[in-house]
This record gives structure tokens, sequence and C-alpha cells, in this order.
């Protein structure tokens, strides 16, 4: 299970055809990680590009300190014409978690059942890339909770109570995987692009 200093991770993305068009991310930086998912609008050509250029620009920055919302506004402006994708941009430390979404991907923080929905003031449209409004993001410390970043291809499709349950168990990698099975449709296929973050505050 990969991890930083102070938090463990894994990242499951399953396409529903090819390479898929959603992006997943975990940087790790000073003091925690950034992490961040897009998923591409299937429906717009572009969507992959628009998806990957939001992944590109959190790796670019480099930084802790930035002003996602800031981050995301600007990609809003420079996409618009070359695609649409949602994102969910988070900086996870041991004090806060911070960040930025547009669109319909969500960020939860699991404890046992219950489900903070980190991105429940987001807009669900218009998208990145198509005049997005952009909400910030505020929230208390993971603690002993753990976050879930994903894109609708997860949340649409499966019961919250079922995600919750999953994705607290022991394994994060063997969570993830799982939380791909609860969408997974007779024929093998997925409904919908599936991105999926798992991370915890690593224990000492």
């Amino acid at each position: 299970m990969p991890d930083s200093s102070d938090f463990v991770h894994a990242i499951e993305l399953a396409p529903r055809r090819g390479a898929g068009q959603d992006r997943a991310l975990v940087l790790p930086c000073e003091h925690g990680v950034v992490v961040a998912v897009a998923d591409g609008a299937g429906g717009t050509s572009g969507g992959d590009r628009a998806a990957k250029a939001v992944v590109d620009a959190v790796v670019a920055t480099g930084s802790h300190a930035y002003d996602w919302a800031m981050l995301l506004a600007e990609l809003d402006h420079s996409q618009i014409g070359y695609g649409q994708t949602t994102a969910v941009v988070l900086w996870v430390t041991r004090e806060k978690i911070v960040g930025a979404s547009a669109g319909d991907s969500g960020a939860w923080v699991i404890r046992g059942s219950e489900i903070e929905e980190l991105t429940s003031a987001q807009h669900r449209k218009p998208l990145i890339g198509d005049g997005a409004i952009v909400t910030s993001i505020e929230a208390a410390p993971l603690g002993t909770g753990t976050l879930l970043v994903a894109s609708d291809g997860l949340l649409r499709f499966a019961r919250s109570e079922d995600i919750a349950r999953i994705a607290t168990g022991p394994d994060l990698a063997i969570a993830a995987r799982q939380l791909v099975e609860l969408v997974r449709l007779p024929s093998g296929q997925v409904p919908d692009d599936v991105s999926i973050v798992l991370c915890r505050q690593a224990t000492s």
C-alpha cells in the first residue's frame, strides 16, 4: 500500500471501455498529501484531455499551499472549448482538509457507518471547461476516519451504506478493488468509468 510520512492510500481506476476518461492522483507533499479525482465528461469531446489537465495542473503546482479554488477556476477558463470534466482536489494533513470541487464527483469522510460528505455544497453543473461554479472545501482533520474521493461511476451506482462498509475495511487496496466490484455488471463491464481514492492517517 503506497504511503507518505503521515498517510496511506490506494487508487483504483476501472474504465467502462478503453482507457476511460477518469483520472486520479495522490501527491505526497509537506505535512500530508494532495488528492485529486477528475471525471472527463463522456458526452463531450475532449473529456479525457480535460480530466488529464486537472491532475497535470495539480502535479505542476507541487505546493500544498496552493489556492485550489483558483486552480480549478483557471482550468475552467483554459479548457472552454476543449473538453469538460468534474474535479475534486483536496490537501489532507493531520490538522485539516482543504480544497475545492466542481461537478458530481464526491469526497466523503467515513467514520464507522457515519458519512460526512465534504462535497455536499458543490454545483454538479456546469463542469470544468463549461463555466463551472467552483466550491471551496474546508473540513476537520481526518483523524481515525477514511477519506473516499470518487467519481459518480461509483457514487451513483452503489448504495452509500455498502460503500461505507467496504471503504472502512482494514486493507485500503483490497477495499478499493471491492468498491469497483459493487458496480460491476454481470457482463463484467462497469456502467460508467470508476475512479476511487481511499486515504487514511497512518498509525504510529
